[in-house]
């Protein structure tokens, strides 16, 4: 306890720090750039659209669609007027990433710090995964699975697969390279959610409710 004691106040004190930033300033940036993408949706520049677009999603937007009628003026509304929140990424600890937000106060907790096993998010299930493992905590990742797989999974099947397994190593490996890639971007979208650590090496999860489930790492 006096450890995350200790490491919550490391991590209070980069808040102080970090709130004296120039997030107003990003804000102020994100804006423009939000206006100038809206300014080439308005006169209907595909080639101008995709400048703003970063080169490794630009096959996954459908600039065309985007500029089609009605939707067009929607895009135009909404790039003209945007909802510019900053938020960031604090490690409490190894392996214990807090997501923080820009307010009008400086920055703050967007989820609590000390609920580490929390499931609301993707990152927190993955972080979940990362500490229960390494915790033996196994009746934390019998909830981590999905539910077509906790069917008849028990704590000590989990037990025994992570520390006596013949695959034990494998898994152990993987879950520290999963651990080195706690803060990465997760691209998500409503009901799945897919963390690239590249090498060919993903985790994917699935939204069961209002928690998320780890699929594979």
């Amino acid at each position: 306890m006096s450890s995350m004691r200790g490491w919550l106040g490391a991590g209070l004190a980069t808040l102080v720090l970090v709130s004296s930033g120039c997030a107003p300033a990003q804000v102020r940036t994100l804006r423009k750039a939000s206006h100038d993408l809206g300014r080439a949706v308005a006169h209907d520049d595909a080639a101008e659209v995709r400048e703003h677009i970063v080169v490794g999603a630009r096959g996954t937007v459908d600039v065309d669609a985007m500029l089609k009628g009605t939707a067009r003026r929607s895009w135009q509304r909404a790039l003209n007027d945007p909802h510019a929140v900053p938020e960031a990424i604090v490690f409490m600890g190894p392996e214990l990433p807090v997501r923080v937000v820009w307010t009008h106060e400086g920055w703050r907790f967007a989820e609590d710090p000390t609920d580490v096993y929390a499931q609301r998010t993707p990152r927190q299930a993955l972080r979940a995964l990362v500490r229960a493992t390494r915790a033996s905590r196994w009746d934390v990742l019998v909830d981590l699975a999905p539910r077509r797989y906790r069917l008849g999974l028990s704590e000590e099947d989990l037990r025994q697969a992570w520390t006596e397994g013949e695959h034990g190593e494998a898994l152990r490996t993987a879950r520290d390279r999963l651990a080195r890639h706690l803060a990465d971007p997760i691209a998500a979208d409503a009901d799945e959610a897919a963390l690239d650590m590249g090498q060919g090496h993903v985790a994917r999860l699935e939204r069961e409710g209002d928690r998320w489930v780890v699929v594979e790492f």
